[in-house]
Order: structure tokens, then C-alpha cells, then sequence
């Protein structure tokens, strides 16, 4: 938690004497262990931006800390709900992106891009990276958490709010794209 001071000092205000408190703030740290890396790739993947991501995944435990009303440990509903709070965070912070761009179009402001969070070196690498972020945000965000996460259909529609057939068909649409964007690329 040394990169998050805000979800450690909302944690921590409680008196961590007391016997309980201590065995909660032992299951959180394991909690943050287990999901803060998951948590900063999916947040830095979805933004683009890496410190937007930090500030992401701080909000998201944050909002466990004060919300969570379960056993804390690491499970399958603890990762479903952190992953769909991060989500939604990302969610708001592209949307906040957006207000602003238009803000500074609007006031004759120039827009700079903001750097792609691909690191890959090669050729093929970027022109993914390129095609991915030319899909919507929806269908990006779906092919994130299938492809780099490696999350089933179940539990991307956990995360989204989404139904499992319609995780399918988004996905289906956009790897269909995908693939048309990189083949006129490559030039097949």
C-alpha cells in the first residue's frame, strides 16, 4: 500500500489495537497484494495512462474499504466487485478526458494526444495497439479483459454489467475489426 496513501490513511483511522482490526487490516494488505498489479494493467490499458491508473486503482480500494461490508479476502466476489469498481473509475475518467478536450477545442485550445500505453517494440505490436484503440471504448475494454486478463465470458459480464451473450457478440464484432484493421495494415 506505499504507493496509495488515501486508501491506507482511510484504512488505518481505525484503531488497529483492537484484535479484529488487526486481522482486517491483515486480510486487506493480502486483498491489495493479490489485485493492486491486476487492477493498475487493466486501469493503465483502459486510460492509456499510467498515473491516471495508479489514481484509479487508489479510488477503487478506497470505495472496498468504505463499502465492503463481507469478509475481506481474496475471492472471486471480492475480484469481480474491485475489477467492475475499476472499470467504472476508468469509465469516468475517459469521460472526464473527453469534457475536457472538447472544453479546449471549444476555447480554441490545442489538443494533444495522449502517449499509447503500448511498450511493445515491434511493428505488428503497435499496429494492434493502434487498431485496438481505434475500437470503441465498450469493445476495447471487452477485448482487454478477455485477451490480457485472460477473463471468461462470466465473469467480463460481472465486471461490465453486461449479459454473457452480449460479452459474446461484442466480442465476436470487435475481433472481427480487429482483424479487418490489421489485414488492411499488412496490406493482405
Amino acid at each position: 500500500m506505499v504507493g496509495f496513501p488515501a486508501a491506507r490513511r482511510c484504512f488505518t483511522r481505525a484503531t488497529v489495537d483492537d484484535h479484529d482490526e488487526k486481522e482486517r487490516l491483515g486480510a486487506f494488505r493480502r486483498l491489495f497484494d493479490a489485485y493492486e498489479g491486476m487492477l493498475l494493467r487493466y486501469a493503465a490499458r483502459l486510460t492509456g495512462n499510467a498515473s491516471a491508473a495508479e489514481d484509479i486503482v487508489q479510488n477503487t480500494f478506497v470505495k472496498f474499504i468504505r463499502k465492503w461490508h463481507r469478509k475481506i479476502e481474496v475471492s472471486p466476489d471480492a475480484a469481480s466487485w474491485l475489477y467492475r469498481v475499476a472499470h467504472n473509475e476508468a469509465i469516468d475518467h475517459l469521460r472526464g478526458e473527453i469534457r475536457l478536450r472538447k472544453l479546449h477545442a471549444e476555447h480554441g485550445g490545442e489538443v494533444v494526444a495522449r502517449p499509447g500505453a503500448a511498450d511493445e517494440v515491434s511493428e505488428r505490436a503497435e499496429n494492434a495497439a493502434q487498431a485496438l484503440s481505434r475500437l470503441s471504448t465498450r469493445e476495447r475494454q471487452l477485448v482487454i479483459l478477455k485477451v490480457y486478463e485472460e477473463k471468461s465470458y462470466k465473469e467480463i459480464a460481472e465486471i461490465t454489467g453486461l449479459s454473457v451473450g452480449n460479452v459474446g457478440f461484442i466480442l465476436h464484432t470487435a475481433i472481427k475489426k480487429l482483424a479487418a484493421m490489421l489485414a488492411a495494415k499488412e496490406g493482405r
